[in-house]
This record gives structure tokens, sequence and C-alpha cells, in this order.
């Protein structure tokens, strides 16, 4: 009123450009305090399909209003959860909006390699003020969302494992296989055997043409054992254990490809324990949990498996992931060995955190009759024989 009146009685330009400003600015501030954050709909997109750690996770949030009024600004943050907060590059889920009309807002972050593991995002906060900060506006939108970020895999081509055993895979789609570790006795020869199942001490003392019997059981057996207990808390235990979970999922994803009956223990202060069996469900079963398990620091794992170990058939292959070999797992596994399970033992490279008695560990094992193998990454074509 005081500029109204001031208007009126000065005259001019000024004294009425000076009134006409202040009225639009007061309306402004009204309007502002009128028109709620609630009109305000927002929703987030996250990328398509489903993705694998190491991949590009493309976030889109998007805000539609009913009416076109420009705000000061509009600042847009993306509550996504501290742990995949911490890999997104800094402030990329925050966005201020500036003046315009436009009814549909739109903005993207990506973060470039997404880490294996389970995300929880919480929702959007959006915050607003007039130019003088008199009335400001906050409104938190919940989308409560979770991304599951499967574990990445390696295709596996050649590994002795699996080349050993391949003639017997072929045969246990038929339901049956001969184990040629295991004779039963011998008979006469017939066309259509082996040449290989020839038992040519028998031959010779017989003088006929002899073949191996052998004992029957149902499919190719493998049991991967996983070791969820890391000896230390450093940056190299930890990428060790996540290539030992890129190495059991590449086993799993073999197995799948190649129909093999596979079974898997997670080993740690929950053990998580998935029966022999094969198909689809119980792959998909298998990698949901291998994309949400998380390592453990100092506990026993020889203690934690002796709990299942007479749940593990004798002639069934063992494959053991692990980031350390100790005195405990050693006599554990000479224990497997002792009751004919064929035992792969991989030992993830921690570097020069290595125990330094790990070397003479993995020689004694080897020494049992278990097969070892020091991987520097996940890939299973690329391991190293001890």
């Amino acid at each position: 009123m005081a500029i109204f009146s001031y208007a009126m009685f000065q005259g001019g330009f000024v004294s009425w450009f000076l009134f006409y400003s202040t009225t639009i600015l007061v309306v402004l501030m009204l309007l502002y305090a009128a028109i709620p954050l609630g009109s305000f709909h927002v929703s987030r997109s996250i990328g398509n399909g489903a993705l694998t750690a190491g991949s590009e996770l493309k976030i889109t949030v998007t805000i539609r209003r009913k009416w076109p009024f420009p705000f000061l600004y509009l600042s847009v943050y993306d509550d996504v959860g501290s742990r995949l907060l911490k890999q997104a590059p800094m402030n990329r889920s925050r966005m201020i909006f500036y003046p315009t009309i436009k009814r549909e807002l739109e903005y993207s972050y990506v973060i470039p390699e997404v880490n294996r593991g389970e995300y929880s995002l919480h929702g959007v906060h959006l915050e607003t003020s007039d130019m003088f900060g008199l009335f400001q506006k906050k409104k938190f939108v919940s989308l409560e969302e979770t991304i599951l970020i499967y574990p990445n895999y390696h295709e596996i081509e050649h590994w002795t494992a699996y080349e050993r055993h391949e003639a017997e895979t072929r045969m246990s789609s038929l339901d049956f296989i001969e184990d040629v570790t295991s004779v039963a006795g011998a008979r006469e020869y017939e066309p259509g055997d082996k040449l290989t199942s020839i038992d040519w001490k028998v031959t010779a003392r017989s003088n006929k043409l002899m073949t191996k019997e052998f004992e029957e059981y149902y499919g190719q057996n493998f049991l991967v054992v996983l070791n969820n207990y890391l000896p230390e808390d450093n940056y190299q235990t930890i990428e060790a254990y996540e290539k030992s979970i890129e190495l059991v999922t590449s086993i799993v994803m073999h197995a799948n490809r190649k129909q093999h009956l596979l079974g898997l223990w997670s080993i740690g202060t929950v053990s998580s324990i998935y029966p022999l069996d094969s198909g689809t469900e119980h792959q998909k079963r298998i990698v949901r949990h291998l994309s949400k398990v998380e390592g453990i620091f100092n506990g026993d794992f020889s203690g934690a498996i002796q709990e299942y170990e007479d749940q593990i058939p004798n002639g069934i292959t063992v494959i053991i992931a692990s980031t350390e070999i100790t005195d405990a797992m050693l006599e554990r596994l000479r224990i497997y060995l002792s009751r004919r399970i064929k035992v792969y033992f991989c030992l993830l490279d921690r570097g020069t955190n290595s125990d330094p008695w790990e070397e003479k560990r993995v020689k004694e094992l080897k020494r049992y009759g278990a097969e070892v193998y020091l991987l520097s990454g996940g890939n299973l074509d690329h391991a190293i024989p001890s």
C-alpha cells in the first residue's frame, strides 16, 4: 500500500515501475506458497534387463507436474542408499532445475562399473523456495526399489574337471554312466564295448578278451563349495573373494549349459546349501544367492563345513573356491580324499597378502591327490595348475 500511495502522489515512470515490479514479486511469492509440491509426480527407471558386475548402470528420474508454473529453482536428489551412492560419481544423483514452464523434467546419471550385490533405492527429495527464502518447500517421494546386480562370469571352454568326464556327461542324458573309478568285476568282451574298458590283466590270465564291469549311478555330480570366510579385511582379499564369486558363477553357468548335476555349499556364519540338481530354476536360485552373498572376516571354514560333510557322497567331484588354505582345511581335505572324493581346490591369489605357508600347504594337498589351481582371476581357462 505504501508503494501504491507513493506512485499515486509522485507519479512518473520510476514510481509506477517500482510499484508494478514489487507487485509481481509479491504475487509470485504468494503463488509459490500456494502451489503444493504434492502436485509433482516423480518416477524412476533403471536400465533394461539383468545387469552383471562391471556393467554400466543408468538411472533416470522423471518429474511431471500439473501446472507449468515457473519456479525459481527445483532441487532433486535421488536417494539410492549409501552402498550404491559410494559407486556413483560425486553428486551425479542430484540435479537442480532452473526456471522453466516445461511440465516434464528429466535427468539421468550413470554408474560406470556397478559392483555385484543387492541394492535398496529409497526415494526422491524435492526442494524449492522463493527468491528471498521466505517460503521454502521440501517433499520426499517414496520410491522403494531393489536392484540385483548379478556376478560377472566367464565362458569355460577347456577345464580338466569337465574334459575328464565329457564322455560320461554325454551318457548322463540317458540317466546312466559308468564310473571309471569303480570296477565291479569283469566279463567277456562283446561287440560294441569300449576298447578303453578292456581289462588286460584278466585277459592275459584267462586267454579271453575280458571287459571291465562298472558300478552304475545317475548323472555326473559336481559339488561346488564357496568359502565365504576371509582372512583379512583389505582391498586385495576382497578382490580375490569377488573373483572366487566369478569363478563359482562361471562353473554354475557351464554346468547348466552342459546339463550337469551340480550343488552349491556356500559356507559362512550362516551357510546356504543347494543340493545336487540341474535345470534353469536351480541355476537361477544359485546365481541369486551368489549375487547377494558377502564375505565374512575371521571365521572357521573347516569347522563350518564339518557340519555338512557327512552329506558328501562317495565318488563325487568337489570343487572348492577359497581365498586361503589353512592347516585345518588341509586336514579336512585329506579326509575327503581318503573317501575317494575327487577334490579340485581353487586358491584365489591375494598377491603380497598371501600366507607364506600356503605354498607348503598347497604342495601337501597336491601330494594327497587333489588337483590344485592358483587363480589370479575368475577364469578357469587361465588357471595355473599348482
